[in-house]
């Protein structure tokens, strides 16, 4: 009886073994490294800002008050840029938010450099701004009296007209990538017959709609050039920030780390956790002249707010509080 309890255990530790030896997973936590398990993001990330918007008198899109076409349009524009899927598109809760942090949200038109800062704080690749160079609609009517008669027929002819220039700026550079254009024309028409004073004239007053229609039809165009520019985009180097950041906390798999999007942090970013194992310092002043670090662990950021980041554990055990944390890719 002995030796066959002898021999079972010999057979579960060797099945333990092989376990071990190919199962990644079970290899992984043996070694004392994480599983990762984010996988990092292919596609840019995209921003969509307010665009200028000269007041002409008309309002559409069904909005009034202090919501106008500007924040119409660029609302638009976001939600087909999601649908079409070619980007990762930023909420525009987050854009409104990192606007009203820097004072931005009344300021009027951004400059490319101040386009290009929000675009940082947001954890954008590229921000798009652009104009409505026309949005409006047109009306026209007509009336027509066949004499004897006395038959009047009446038309009111609308057409809504929507232009709209975008442009795609690099974070890094505040360099124009590129331009996209977007055209959009709807008409409207309506009217009727009178004989003498009987008969009725149904004129239909259509602006909201029509300039709806020639807005998605500009934004659509917009959209579809914008998608064209992927290889351009693509094509951006990932520029690392030089910045080392301090570990706040550790709790389980998740570190928080001090620094965040105001230091050019990005979701997805891996950073390289390092110990300080030597310090030199000046012995008049005690400023650090320099370190010796020892890496020991790896984290991918999954949250990055304007002065903190959040990330899963990739590798390594033991992280603490005042570790070094240093972008690798």
């Amino acid at each position: 009886m002995f030796k066959i309890r002898s021999y079972s255990s010999a057979i579960g530790g060797i099945i333990l073994f092989l376990g071990i030896l190919y199962n990644p997973n079970i290899r992984a936590w043996a070694q004392g490294v994480g599983i990762e398990q984010i996988q990092v993001q292919t596609k840019r990330r995209v921003a969509v800002l307010d665009f200028d918007f000269a007041s002409t008198g008309v309002t559409g899109l069904g909005l009034s008050g202090s919501v106008g076409p500007a924040k119409a349009i660029s609302d638009l524009l976001t939600n087909r840029l999601v649908q079409n899927g070619t980007y990762i598109v930023i909420e525009r809760s987050r854009i409104n938010q990192i606007l009203a942090e820097q004072n931005l949200g009344s300021s009027g038109r951004i400059e490319l450099a101040t386009a290009a800062q929000v675009g940082r704080l947001l954890g954008a690749d590229v921000v798009v701004i652009g104009t409505i160079t026309q949005f409006g609609v047109q009306e026209s009517k007509s009336a027509t009296n066949y004499g004897i008669f006395n038959i009047v027929n009446v038309t009111q002819r609308q057409q809504a007209d929507v232009k709209l220039t975008a442009r795609i700026v690099s974070t890094s550079t505040a360099e124009i990538l590129g331009v996209a254009e977007g055209v959009g024309t709807v008409e409207h028409t309506s009217g009727g017959t009178m004989v003498g004073q009987i008969g009725s004239v149904n004129v239909t007053d259509a602006r909201d709609k029509i300039l709806n229609e020639a807005a998605e039809q500009a934004i659509s165009q917009v959209v579809e050039k914008i998608a064209q520019q992927e290889s351009v985009i693509a094509a951006l180097p990932i520029l690392l920030p030089d910045v080392v950041a301090i570990v706040a906390d550790v709790t389980l798999k998740q570190v928080i780390v001090n620094k965040g999007a105001k230091d050019g942090l990005k979701p997805g970013m891996i950073l390289s956790v390092e110990r300080v194992v030597r310090e030199v310092k000046d012995p008049q002043t005690g400023k650090v002249l320099t370190r010796s670090t020892q890496p020991i662990g790896r984290i991918q950021l999954t949250k990055v707010e304007a002065n903190s980041a959040t990330g899963q554990i990739l590798a390594g055990r033991g992280l603490k509080i005042g570790d070094l944390a240093k972008p690798t890719q």
